[in-house]
């Protein structure tokens, strides 16, 4: 389970400025939860602060908690925790297969590791596309890539910071399912943050508003 305890998120320069006020949650695991709000609110900056990938200037107060092991003074790289971003950036220079080896547990033998890749390719819908490029894809299968390469990573926790926002309506659908399935399968718990309606449809809670929380 991942939990939020009395989170408060700041601003320490140009000008001290608190912006989300005793945030607390708890996500299970198998289970989304969606949080939304307008633009500025502090959405990606509360997902920065959990994946432990925030600015020098942005400052918390509150424990992050993931399978009752307190995250806040864990480096970024032992968090096991996954992030997916809104663009779903891949190494332009690497091929679908390399992308995907990025991250993988380096215990793993080459063959175990090419097993992995192709199986999740395969349940993918996207067997074949080892050797393909990424300017070779299309919006919605570069998606999928970006997020399996997350999975692959093996996280406990998974965030996605409007993952959905650049695709179609047809590719935004279809990804949507392909993420709940992949949250489900792996037993992890999910925060999506996303200012897109329609994604509230897929929170296995009440969608939190984050504009409650905010100043």
């Amino acid at each position: 389970m991942l939990e939020l305890k009395n989170m408060s998120l700041k601003w320490t320069s140009p000008v001290e400025d608190e912006f989300i006020k005793n945030l607390s949650l708890e996500v299970k695991k198998g289970k989304i939860l969606t949080i939304f709000g307008v633009s500025g609110v502090g959405k990606s900056s509360l997902i920065n602060i959990i994946s432990g990938t925030f600015e020098d200037n942005l400052s918390y107060k509150g424990d992050i908690i993931l399978n009752n092991k307190r995250l806040n003074e864990i480096p970024v790289e032992n968090r096991k925790i996954g992030l997916l971003l809104q663009e779903g950036v891949l190494f332009p220079h690497l091929t679908v297969e390399q992308n995907l080896l990025f991250g993988m547990n380096k215990k793993l033998k080459h063959k175990e590791k090419s097993f992995l890749i192709n199986n999740h390719l395969q349940e993918s819908n996207m067997d074949g596309f080892q050797k393909r490029y990424p300017n070779t894809l299309s919006g919605g299968q570069k998606a999928r890539i970006a997020c399996l390469r997350a999975i692959l990573s093996e996280p406990d926790a998974l965030l996605l910071d409007e993952p959905f926002s650049s695709l179609d309506a047809d590719q935004r659908d279809s990804f949507r399912s392909f993420v709940i399935k992949q949250v489900q399968d792996r037993n992890i718990p999910c925060i999506l943050v996303t200012h897109d309606e329609s994604d509230k449809a897929i929170s296995n809670y009440k969608p939190l508003d984050l504009n409650q929380f905010n100043r």
